[in-house]
């Protein structure tokens, strides 16, 4: 089934069909080979909490690059993802200074944390590890 641009017009903002803002991070910004994870995991500042564990070291990029490690010990799929957008949203706000690779581990129980726990939690850890990042995000309500 072929959709139209017309279909995209009628389906409005938010909508799969829609070509609206997304918070998926870029390509370049994402750590994705087991290498690079293992590199991470084993040379980085580590801060653990409840919901999340992050582990932190500086690049030689202008930007930061983060990776995910979401298991199925969190939850079913849905779940998953959920845990991942938000994360990555919590990192979309930050204000970041220098270049620094970012791995973040969730734990089982993130799955039931409010996004305003997890943006508390994943704050707290990113500032405990010494990374010069600031955020932004506004105080949210949970």
């Amino acid at each position: 089934m072929r959709f139209s641009h017309d279909a995209e017009v009628r389906a409005g903002y938010g909508s799969p069909f829609s070509k609206s803002h997304s918070l998926s991070l870029p390509t370049k910004q994402r750590i994705r080979r087991p290498a690079e994870f293992r590199q991470v995991l084993a040379r980085g500042q580590r801060s653990i909490n409840t919901l999340v564990s992050v582990a932190i070291v500086p690049n030689d990029l202008s930007y930061m690059r983060l990776g995910l490690s979401v298991s199925k010990r969190v939850g079913n799929a849905v779940t998953r993802n959920l845990v991942k957008r938000r994360i990555r949203s919590v990192f979309s706000c930050m204000d970041i200074s220098d270049g620094w690779d970012v791995v973040v581990t969730a734990k089982p129980r993130s799955s039931q944390a409010s996004f305003a726990e997890l943006d508390t939690a994943i704050q707290k850890s990113v500032e405990r590890a010494g990374a010069g990042i600031v955020s932004t995000n506004p105080k949210v309500v949970a």
